[in-house]
């Protein structure tokens, strides 16, 4: 059996409340309990439902498995058929790494005596308002920092145990303890110092653009691609030659104006789209840091192919929030007291580490960007 609270969103009502006794509780306005948390669980839910949907759904896929394992190198091919001869067996090469697992908790804290004598319903909603911001917050920011970290994650506090790493994208061999060759296409052959963390001096360009796409392409991924940049450096990029943008809904285009056509159907709080360049649609991200970038090819929502791996508790395929009492809380006097709502998850890079590259455009030295 998992450990941890259950998930309100099975049950409506936290683990071990009676909805008969909850009518006996009210709050100062009269609200009953049974209503906070009939109101509760529905937050949850839908604020569960945006970290899976979205710009979100199009970076990730979900597993409840610690481990990844891929392919690496080269093959030796075909070769030539002769009467007698027996082509040589061949195999595929194989590299692996593990995906971290991290505990969250947001405590929500209301005394006695505010519960049975002051509070309010606006401000209870108020409060689980907040949480679920934070929550949201925290989603985004794990998911960016691992976008922007170069090095690899390791440590039993992250879920790996003593020897366990969770790398980035494809990088140099000196910078990841587990070393990556793609595998050849086209006619392209790598090896494992070929590098998707380029930091380049001058800013945004678009022949940061014309890079991306040729990162990308030349390990199979097909056009179009998605960019994430700051807000700070929204007027840069759309200044750059052969940036198209994207209608606004209050303006009249004429019939000559040339318009970029993106994903409508993506949408994510705060998230959004300010047009194309060199076949990249380019997301404006909150908490992404100036100067900074990540490029992609979106395989569609959840797909395995996508570039991040998101490792759930065993057993789960989407992230979900838990609500319940604080264990440590003793027994709390009202069924409000010490509330505690919890995400459990950690992020890694999928299968393919060449399904993505990020940027620096403000040094010639790659530093690893730090999402807030």
């Amino acid at each position: 059996m998992p450990l941890g609270p259950r998930d309100i969103s099975t049950t409506g009502l936290l683990t071990g409340w009676d909805a008969t006794a909850l009518k006996n509780f009210e709050l100062d306005d009269g609200t009953s309990i049974q209503a906070v948390a009939a109101m509760l669980n529905t937050a949850l839910g839908v604020a569960a439902t945006e970290l899976r949907s979205g710009l979100w759904a199009q970076l990730v896929s979900f597993t409840d498995r610690p481990d990844v394992t891929y392919r690496v190198g080269t093959s030796n091919g075909f070769t030539r058929h002769t009467e007698y001869g027996r082509p040589d067996a061949q195999r595929g090469e194989t590299e692996g790494h593990m995906l971290p697992y991290e505990e969250w908790d947001r405590a929500l804290g209301w005394t006695y005596d505010y519960l049975t004598k002051h509070a309010r319903m606006d401000q209870i909603e108020a409060d689980i308002a907040d949480a679920i911001k934070d929550a949201k917050d925290l989603w985004r920011q794990r998911l960016l920092r691992r976008l922007l970290k170069r090095g690899d994650d390791s440590g039993q506090a992250l879920g790996l145990g003593t020897g366990g790493l969770s790398p980035g994208f494809a990088t140099a061999a000196a910078s990841t303890g587990v070393d990556f060759t793609p595998v050849n296409f086209g006619g392209n052959v790598f090896t494992s110092d070929h590098e998707h963390y380029v930091a380049v001096a001058g800013g945004w360009s678009a022949n940061v653009f014309k890079d991306i796409k040729a990162e990308l392409r030349e390990h199979g991924h097909s056009a179009p691609y998605a960019v994430m940049a700051s807000p700070l450096d929204e007027e840069t990029i759309k200044g750059l030659t052969g940036f198209v943008p994207v209608a606004q809904a209050n303006v009249n285009y004429g019939v000559n104006t040339s318009l970029a056509t993106v994903p409508t159907e993506i949408g994510t709080e705060g998230v959004y789209a300010i047009g194309t360049i060199e076949e990249c649609t380019v997301w404006i991200v909150p908490g992404m840091p100036q100067y900074y970038g990540f490029a992609w090819k979106p395989y569609g929502p959840l797909s395995q192919r996508n570039p991040l791996r998101v490792r759930l508790w065993k057993g789960m395929s989407r992230p979900t929030l838990m609500a319940a009492n604080d264990p440590r809380n003793g027994s709390p006097a009202h069924p409000l007291q010490y509330l505690m709502i919890k995400l459990d998850f950690g992020v890694g890079v999928g299968q393919d580490r060449t399904n993505g590259t990020a940027r620096y455009n403000n040094n010639s030295t790659w530093a690893d960007g730090t999402p807030s």
